[in-house]
């Protein structure tokens, strides 16, 4: 007797073939939704992190970092906290008496500096992004943005942010946390420190570009260019013309994730800003760090008086859960 084997025919082979396809097909995506879940708890860490330094900083200077100081010498929050995220020893190379950013030059520890905590896993551009930002030196783009306060003033005060289209083609506010010349406390968060934005995530586009507030790296604070002058105690009600913009830090306007802002929204079409977006490539939002350290995802569906109201420290509405 003879016993013989018979092979695969073409069609078993390539019913086995379809078979398999079809397997990664089905598999692929959910390999997909299980990277990006692990970006996005890395990218709330992230901000976990920029929340415990921040408390850390109070505890020992009693009050947040000042938003952003002026021109050349104007270095905001992110370069304060730099001992509190592990970085003493470049924190240590930077001269305050120097300049950060004149004529786009750094100090030299500026352009070279990478903090992994400032970097969002789930953005797609990398720490540089010299194709869509003005970069010094391809400084280092930071995903996560100082919240100076939102417009129009949900409690119509005047005097705390300036007339529509006044600086930089936007409105700026002093009615958070993050502002420029001074430093907030705790007790200065009336409306409570669970109801409060101080930092949110800046990683995503609009119109097809990261524009954040990176200009010329994310290092320096406020801008003034030319015009009146934004100085501490101003009444911002009382300018009419500032030439100016923010670095590191926005003042709320937009909802957040929108993507595509054409037309009267040119308050938020370049990194040189006052109403730069907050958005992010997670799926249905982005992620905020509260006053008291809590990290929030907060949905592009919010109501936008909501997140107005979020972005304020004394505007006197207490939000409830968002």
């Amino acid at each position: 007797m003879q016993n013989s084997r018979r092979g695969f025919t073409l069609i078993e082979l390539l019913v086995v073939i379809a078979i398999i396809a079809v397997l990664i097909a089905l598999l692929l995506p959910a390999v997909q939704q299980a990277r990006e879940a692990a970006r996005r708890t890395q990218c709330k860490n992230h901000l976990k992190q920029i929340g415990l330094a921040l408390h850390n900083y109070h505890d020992v200077a009693n009050g947040f970092p000042i938003g952003g100081l002026r021109n050349d010498f104007g270095a905001n929050w992110r370069v304060r906290i730099l001992p509190y995220l592990d970085q003493g020893p470049a924190y240590n190379q930077i001269s305050f008496s120097a300049s950060f950013f004149a004529h786009r030059n750094l100090q030299p520890i500026l352009t070279t500096l990478r903090v992994p905590a400032y970097q969002c896993p789930s953005s797609r551009f990398g720490m540089t992004n010299s194709a869509d930002i003005s970069l010094a030196y391809d400084a280092q783009v930071i995903d996560y943005v100082g919240i100076t306060g939102a417009t129009p003033d949900p409690a119509n005060r005047a005097s705390v942010c300036t007339a529509d289209n006044i600086v930089s083609g936007g409105t700026y506010c002093n009615n958070g946390v993050m502002v420029i010349y001074r430093s907030i406390k705790i007790r200065d968060i009336t409306d409570g420190t669970s109801n409060t934005i101080v930092i949110a995530e800046q990683s995503g586009q609009v119109n097809g570009s990261e524009n954040s507030a990176n200009a010329l790296g994310g290092w320096h604070g406020w801008v003034h260019n030319s015009g009146e002058a934004i100085d501490p105690g101003t009444n911002l009600s009382t300018l009419t013309s500032v030439s100016g913009y923010l670095g590191g830090m926005t003042t709320f306007r937009h909802p957040v994730n929108s993507f595509w802002l054409t037309g009267a929204h040119g308050s938020a079409n370049s990194e040189y800003k006052v109403n730069t977006v907050l958005n992010s490539f997670h799926e249905g939002g982005t992620h905020v760090l509260l006053s008291d350290g809590a990290v929030r995802f907060v949905s592009e569906n919010l109501d936008l008086d909501t997140m107005r109201r979020l972005c304020v420290r004394d505007d006197g509405y207490v939000v409830g859960e968002f």
